[in-house]
């Protein structure tokens, strides 16, 4: 009996995964918001969906409504608006009808890793062009890059994961303006700087941005996109039937609704950014930071680690991420938990 194979070009690619919780107490390794969501705002979501048929498919109107919503927030038309179960499913469907066999995607490392992962799943060959020492991208070399090779998906993250690296909008408008492919800008963490391409952008650019962060949702996977309407049309080939749950469309409606209510932690949450940055950067190299993370270079980063997790605090590694070299990164918590982290690396 011969078993089946499967691709030849996805050898190498191993599972994605993050830091090992199994004996975490406190968890700083995944950009999770450490703030639960309002009990008011939970206690909603349990009414609203406790009135749910399951046994039925997704509502039609309910996910009009979130659109809608997610329209309101982001101040553009509905029918820019692109839905997914988690940010990442937005990404591969951007790879899946844009890329794919015969194309190239273009990647700023080092940045977020499932931007490889999502090419490479597509089938799309990937190129890599490197940031600066300081993570910043060089636009002018960017814009080279992209008219020699002529990349049909480009891919740019601001704030950049894991580096917090802000790409100022002018810069991300002049490297899509000189692009002839789709441009993918990853906007996962816009709440924590403010910085957006949104609604100044260009035709063939999607933003890309998640309700796991700011919006303390990381459990509800939901995502979406704002691009022009053509953008959009060009991806409905690749879309599942009844893509977001009755459930999700409830509870993210509650929430979008409630929105006043769920993102008041943002500013407490870039408070304590920049606090654990400046009380870091008396230990080690600290890298600038717009999102809910920091980046910082320690001298001696097995330590560090290995001291982190024997009191429970469990950080992520990037130690080997090229380009970033001796890295770790840790996720901003609560000031109780900030103080422990702070405590134990002293």
């Amino acid at each position: 009996m011969t078993r089946p194979r499967p691709r030849p070009d996805l050898e190498g690619l191993a599972p994605y995964s993050t830091s090992d919780t199994a004996q975490g107490r406190i968890w700083l390794h995944a950009n999770e918001n450490p703030y639960p969501l309002p009990k008011a705002v939970m206690d909603e979501i349990v009414s609203e969906t406790s009135r749910l048929q399951l046994n039925r498919y997704p509502d039609g109107d309910a996910g009009a409504q979130l659109v809608r919503e997610l329209a309101s927030y982001a101040g553009v038309d509905p029918e820019w608006i692109w839905v997914g179960d988690g940010s990442n499913e937005v990404l591969l469907q951007s790879c899946l009808a844009y890329g794919g066999p015969g194309r190239t995607a273009l990647l700023f490392e080092p940045t977020y890793r499932m931007h490889y992962r999502q090419a490479r799943m597509a089938g799309t060959r990937t190129e890599i062009s490197l940031r600066r020492a300081d993570f910043t991208i060089d636009a002018d070399g960017a814009v080279a890059v992209i008219e020699r090779d002529q990349p049909d998906v480009v891919f740019l993250c601001s704030p950049n994961n894991p580096t917090g690296t802000i790409t100022p909008r002018d810069h991300i408008v002049r490297i899509a303006s000189a692009a002839s492919g789709l441009v993918v800008v990853d906007e996962a963490y816009y709440e924590f700087c403010g910085e957006t391409v949104v609604p100044e952008h260009v035709d063939n650019v999607i933003v890309v941005r998640t309700m796991s962060k700011a919006f303390r949702l990381a459990g509800l996977r939901l995502g979406y996109g704002i691009a022009h309407p053509d953008v959009l049309a060009g991806m409905r080939s690749v879309r599942m039937p009844y893509a977001q749950s009755s459930f999700t469309q409830a509870a993210a409606l509650v929430v979008l609704k409630r929105r006043d209510e769920v993102l008041d932690k943002v500013d407490a949450v870039v408070s304590e950014r920049e606090r654990v940055a400046r009380s870091l950067s008396d230990v080690a190299d600290v890298f600038p930071s717009g999102a809910n993370f920091v980046l910082f270079r320690p001298p001696d980063a097995a330590a560090v680690l290995e001291a982190l997790a024997a009191k429970g605090i469990v950080i992520r590694d990037f130690r080997t991420l090229p380009g970033a070299e001796g890295c770790l990164r840790v996720t901003i918590g609560t000031p109780d938990e900030n103080d422990e982290f702070l405590a134990a690396l002293r």
